[in-house]
């Protein structure tokens, strides 16, 4: 799911860790009042950074009381979208992943919780709260090709998932929903 361009761009500016910012974001998955998995996005609100107005996990910096990145992924999903992290167990970590415009590394953990809880936005930071059948991911139909406007290189075509109303999940989101899939499409498999 990662665009051509930032492979290359990749292969081209190696990596400095030390330098980047260290963040984490969880995948928190959870049934439906009918029973079905889902796992929950936020669109993020509009404000003059990089990953303005784009659609992504409950996520964000770690802070220096953060113990651990698991710490910092259950802060923000406390903070971004108002779930207890007493109600989240966790499954696993996924592949870190480093995100160029933002000079970002970003740790992904998946979290499951027994029932269903009534999300609340946090709204300076939180423009919606969008919850996705996981039915939706693991369906081929929605993964495609489209074009985004960024802030930072303007127009361009990238993979992505288009789930619901319309909701384009691309860039580094995309990327760890895809290892995600894959995971649970081997175990599936097993």
């Amino acid at each position: 799911m990662a665009p051509l361009f930032r492979i290359q761009e990749l292969i081209d500016t190696p990596l400095n860790q030390k330098n980047a910012k260290k963040s984490a974001v969880l995948i928190l998955f959870y049934p439906s009042e009918e029973g079905q998995t889902h796992f929950v996005l936020i669109q993020r609100s509009v404000y003059s950074g990089v990953h303005s107005g784009q659609i992504s996990f409950p996520g964000g910096k770690m802070d220096s009381a953060d113990k651990s990145f698991w710490d910092t992924a259950l802060r923000e999903a406390n903070e971004e979208i108002n779930v207890p992290s007493s109600h989240i167990n966790r499954v696993v970590a996924l592949t870190d992943f480093y995100i160029p415009p933002s000079n970002s590394m970003v740790y992904p953990f998946v979290g499951v919780m027994k029932n269903k809880f009534l999300f609340e936005r946090e709204i300076k930071e939180v423009e919606k709260i969008i919850e996705v059948p996981l039915s939706d991911l693991l369906s081929p139909v929605n993964e495609t090709r489209g074009k985004v406007l960024t802030s930072y290189i303007g127009e361009v075509n990238v993979p992505m998932y288009i789930f619901g109303d319309d909701v384009k999940v691309w860039g580094a989101t995309a990327t760890i929903l895809s290892e995600m899939k894959e995971l649970i499409l081997t175990a599936l498999k097993e």
